[in-house]
């Protein structure tokens, strides 16, 4: 999966919306408001997304996919940068982006979150 690829992806999720809240070199990625996804606009390719994680799997799927890497100004715990370089296969990315957005709206008030489908 490449960037256009996953931006394509995740902006289709459900009231998943695209932001500009750092500068116009870099897109956030929100449900409800809150982050998702980031990604830089001004880096070559392949380029890599910042995602959410679960924080008890983060260091075991770090060892296994070698295309995780620690997200540079994001907890480490939580967050990690996904390199899209093609070696972790597509429907992989695609499901990290997904838990991404379901972590959030599991994050988010109860009330709130009956407004948000779980993918």
């Amino acid at each position: 999966m490449n960037r256009d690829e996953a931006l394509a992806y995740a902006s289709e999720l459900p009231y998943a919306e695209v932001t500009t809240p750092f500068g116009p070199d870099h897109l956030v990625l929100k449900v409800a408001g809150k982050m998702f996804a980031i990604l830089p606009l001004d880096e070559p390719e392949p380029v890599g997304m910042a995602l959410k994680f679960p924080p008890d799997q983060l260091e075991d799927l770090r060892a296994e996919f070698p295309c995780l890497e620690r997200a540079s100004h994001m907890s480490p715990v939580h967050w990690s940068a996904v390199r899209l370089d093609g070696s972790a296969p597509s429907r992989t990315v695609a499901s990290w982006i997904r838990q991404s957005y379901n972590l959030v709206v599991r994050g988010l008030p109860k009330k709130t979150q009956a407004h948000y489908p779980l993918l």
